[in-house]
Order: C-alpha cells, then structure tokens, then sequence
C-alpha cells in the first residue's frame, strides 16, 4: 500500500509539472493561491521607498549545509526577487543573518541587483550584517536594529525557533510593518500572537514563486498545490474504507 501510494504522487508530480509546463508555453498560467505573508510585500516595497527606509530582512540562524538548508535556500531566494525592485527604488533592504554562509550569498544577491540595474558601483557591502550563530543573540541584535535604525518594516523569513518572538516585539514597539514566514511550529507558536502577516511550514517556500513570478518557480508552487489535493483525496478515501 506504502508503494502504491509513493507512486501515485510520483505519478501526480510528473502530471502536475508537465501540465503546468504546458500552461507556461500557451501564455495561460493560472493564478497562484494568495499568501498575504508575500502578496503584501510589493505595495510596502513602494511605501518604503515614499518614507526613503529600508525594509530590513531577517534571514534567520540557519546555514547552507545544515539541516534547514532548504529554508534558508528560500528566504534567500524571496530576497533576491525582492531585492531588484528595493534597489530600483533606491531604497536597498538591510539584511541581517546568523550564519556566515547566509552572508555570502546575502552580498551576491545585493551586488548582482545592483549590476542588473548597471550601476555596480552603487553596491554597499555594509548593507548584509552578520550578527552572532546564536539564535537568541541574532534575535537580540535584529530587536536593536529595529528599535535604534530608520527601519520601514521587518521581513521575518527562514530559520527561527522561539527567539523570533524578541523581533516581533521590537518591530510592533517601533510600529513597524512586519510580515513572517517561518519553518517551525515553535517559531509560529512565538509569532501567533504578533501584529504580523504570517507564513508557515510549507508556505515559506512558496514565497520565491510569488515574489519572482519566475516559470519554475510557479510550477513548483503549483504542483506541490495538486500533491496536497491528491494526499487529502487519498486519506479521505483511506477514511471512508475504500483504500
């Protein structure tokens, strides 16, 4: 039963790819399902280009090569589709990580933005900031860049756990936007209660395919949709006694 059921969704993969494939080479992909978490990022880009403040982009503790590789994989991806319309606006986002490998890619994503815009030059290392591998520090030292910066909102996104909750706290004590978009019901716990829009478990990695708008990125978002579907269709069937 196990077996069968893996390729079924296999099967539901490969069908859910190449139909959206085939959408894409049409002109009729279809609409995404709306996450405020990430829909109402755009609109704040342009206010904070009105107050001349950038947003700031908490990244989280999390690392390439560790066990939440794939979470900080797409905060960084959500920041480089973000960042081309922060620089466009001269308003480039301060990101702060708490992991030295998050630096590196953080930089290239800002330097890249600004090559796209053919002003390189323009590109402040300074704007990417290491804080501490310590999750209660990091947090720590995000609550006081939010609390003593010209900070226009906080975007909350990647691997937290409870000390997420220190940058809520800063970020609603200053009245800034926020919005989150964590991995973990311990960071979502901590969250819950915060003046925040907010994205969990699974919804975190959507936000790449709706910030960018980027093909593959859109398919992946939609397959993974049908695969939920099918799952629930499975267990409803299992339920009713006819798996």
């Amino acid at each position: 039963m196990d077996l069968l059921l893996a390729w079924i969704l296999l099967l539901g993969a490969f069908l859910g790819f190449l139909v959206t494939g085939l959408l894409f080479r049409r002109g009729r992909p279809s609409e995404s399902r709306p996450i405020p978490a990430f829909d109402l990022l755009p609109p704040e880009l342009g206010k904070s280009a009105e107050s001349g403040a950038p947003f700031l982009f908490a990244l989280g503790s999390g690392g390439i090569g560790g066990e939440r590789t794939l979470t900080s994989v797409a905060a960084l991806e959500t920041l480089d589709g973000l960042t081309d319309a922060a620089v466009a606006y001269g308003t480039p986002p301060v990101v702060v990580v708490g992991d030295p490998t998050l630096m590196v890619l953080a930089e290239d994503a800002l330097r890249r933005a600004w090559a796209r815009r053919g002003t390189p030059e323009r590109h402040n290392p300074a704007q990417v900031r290491f804080i501490g591998t310590q999750p209660a520090v990091y947090a720590a030292g995000v609550a006081d860049l939010l609390s003593h910066e010209p900070i226009h909102g906080n975007i909350l996104i990647g691997a937290f756990d409870e000390e997420a909750s220190l940058v809520a706290s800063a970020a609603e004590g200053r009245r800034r936007f926020q919005s989150a978009a964590v991995d973990r019901l311990s960071s979502a716990g901590a969250l819950y209660g915060a003046d925040a829009t907010l994205a969990t478990g699974e919804e975190l990695y959507a936000g790449p395919a709706l910030v960018t708008g980027i093909p593959r990125f859109l398919s992946s978002l939609w397959v993974q949709d049908f695969l939920r579907f099918v799952v629930l269709a499975l267990l409803l069937l299992f339920i009713l006694g006819v798996l």
